[in-house]
């Protein structure tokens, strides 16, 4: 009897461990939605991934100083048909970006009524991004979200730098090392000497504050590996017709005269925080990283650092690229 019930609670253990490690990986998408097209190719991807059970998408926030950024999401969230998942917004973002712009040119898009072409919230209810994560991490589990940052580190250093609230008697740097798992960002150059990176320089003060406090790991997509994985432009042209409109498709045709081929440097990052013991990733030895001069970011091997990048070799960027052309071609289970 007595070894019947040890076996009994051996099982009983397994079985708890077993289904803590399938629960689906918690993530929460920080982007600079607008400047590149990128980023709706890396929302798409977390939504199929969010279809398929993989990861439970707490929720996207914004720090692109422009209304249609926060709306293009919500039409995205509508599409794809998760309408109820928050979305944030950096009401004070100092950046604004004289890029193309293809979220506004996606919503004042019509169909053939002469209606919005996209349903979106009549009321949309955006929260202040630095309040919704701190209200969003203290309801988790210790260690067990993952922050996909993929544009500029604004929000990230005034999160860190967050005082306690009604959700959370810690600070923001407290709140994160418990709460945070890791982080997936998009940011930096190591290969290319003295090169100031995109969401490095447009944000400098923050993006140093962010990578000398950042109290948990962070998993780096540098800009040559996103440039060396380009996601071909015949794809959104061709492999798209099970749907009359997509948010996504329709971005990336507005973003650039098609058909052309774009880096995946945000979907990258999006993908590893999905998938990260997938053959496909390779990463370097720990180090520590520098924001220095006007956005250049110096690295220095230290085994007890806190930051790797991510480099796989050429056979497993060629896996990457066909992750890519197949689960952004998928139909979404609940599209709208």
């Amino acid at each position: 009897m007595r070894l019947f019930l040890i076996s009994l609670a051996l099982c009983t253990l397994c079985s708890v461990a077993a289904a803590q490690e399938s629960e689906p990986q918690a993530i929460i998408f920080e982007t600079d939605m607008g400047n590149d097209i990128d980023d709706a190719m890396a929302l798409d991807l977390l939504f199929k991934n969010m279809d398929q059970g993989n990861i439970n998408l707490l929720a996207v926030s914004v720090h692109k100083n422009n209304p249609h950024s926060a709306e293009y999401i919500d039409i995205m969230r509508h599409w794809y048909g998760y309408k109820n998942m928050p979305i944030g917004v950096n009401s004070g973002c100092i950046t604004n970006m004289d890029c193309v712009d293809y979220c506004t040119k996606v919503c004042d898009l019509k169909d053939e009524k002469g209606k919005p072409l996209f349903k979106r919230s009549k009321n949309p209810k955006y929260e202040e991004a630095v309040k919704m994560y701190r209200r969003i991490l203290s309801q988790q589990k210790d260690k067990s979200v993952v922050i996909v940052t993929v544009g500029f580190s604004t929000t990230m250093a005034q999160l860190l730098q967050s005082k306690a609230d009604q959700y959370s008697s810690l600070s923001g740097e407290e709140l994160v090392a418990k709460k945070v798992k890791y982080f997936s960002i998009m940011a930096g150059e190591f290969e290319k000497e003295g090169y100031a990176e995109y969401n490095v320089w447009n944000d400098l003060e923050a993006s140093k504050y962010f990578f000398e406090h950042s109290p948990r790991p962070m998993i780096i997509v540098p800009w040559t590996l996103g440039d060396q994985i380009q996601y071909p432009g015949s794809s959104i042209a061709n492999d798209f017709g099970w749907c009359k409109a997509n948010p996504m498709v329709e971005g990336y045709k507005a973003y650039s005269k098609m058909p052309y081929d774009r880096p995946t440097w945000d979907v990258i990052s999006a993908y590893y925080a999905c998938h990260p013991d997938h053959a496909a990733f390779q990463l370097s030895k720990r180090g520590e990283v520098r924001v220095v001069g006007k956005g250049v970011t110096e690295w220095r091997d230290d085994e007890n650092g806190r930051y790797q990048i991510l480099i796989p070799d050429a056979a497993q960027r060629e896996q990457i690229l066909d992750y890519f052309r197949e689960i952004l071609t998928t139909k979404p289970r609940n599209m709208k």
